[in-house]
């Protein structure tokens, strides 16, 4: 009897454990450890007051041009646009003209091919009238290359101007068949063989051919 109620006991004590075990909870995870948030903080945004305000202080202070934008994110900005670089442009100067020389009033002048006695008068800022009288010639004496003119020391050109009409300067000459540098002188009335041959850089005899144009200072 008494072994038959230790079996019971066992059998009861087996079913309770068994039970126990199934009632037991499942392993559960591991609990996450709290981690800190972080917090997007909002983008300060301007208002059109204090945006133009601080687009007016940026051009009183660094003479830039500024602007007032609104970004993807709504608000609006002052910005400063970056102007393109700008490479200078380099324009050739013009080559200066050498130095003409003085030219002072002879006493005597030699005749030159192309020269007359106008020609001569406006050249020295003398009378033609003055000329004519001194070497004892006539309105229509004819002079030939190598005579010798008395100039005269006073009197000036009874015109307005010494220049010949229609013949400002400097200017560019086209050089022709029978051209001088003489004659070209002429041909602007104030300007002196001496100065044209100078700007021009020309040599003793002073001979035009193959020369097309020349500088008239």
């Amino acid at each position: 009897m008494l072994k038959r109620l230790w079996k019971v006991v066992a059998l009861i004590l087996i079913s309770f454990f068994a039970i126990t075990a199934c009632e037991r909870p499942a392993s559960r995870p591991p609990i996450a450890t709290p981690q800190a948030i972080e917090t997007i903080r909002p983008l300060v945004t301007l208002n059109p007051n204090s945006a133009t305000a601080t687009a007016g202080a940026v051009m009183n202070k660094f003479n830039q041009p500024t602007q007032i934008v609104t970004n993807a994110a709504g608000q609006q900005i002052v910005i400063t646009p970056i102007p393109p670089t700008q490479v200078p442009t380099q324009t050739p100067s013009p080559s200066p003209m050498p130095p003409t020389p003085v030219v002072t009033k002879p006493a005597v002048h030699i005749v030159q091919s192309g020269e007359t006695v106008y020609c001569l008068a406006r050249r020295y800022d003398v009378d033609p009238a003055d000329i004519l009288s001194l070497n004892n010639l006539t309105e229509w004496s004819m002079l030939r290359i190598g005579d010798e003119l008395q100039m005269p020391q006073t009197g000036k050109w009874p015109g307005p101007s010494r220049a010949v009409e229609g013949s400002s300067h400097p200017d560019i000459w086209t050089v022709s068949a029978g051209d001088t540098v003489y004659s070209i002188a002429c041909a602007y009335g104030d300007v002196t063989p001496e100065a044209i041959i100078a700007v021009n850089g020309l040599k003793a005899p002073y001979d035009l051919e193959g020369i097309k144009t020349l500088q008239i200072p």
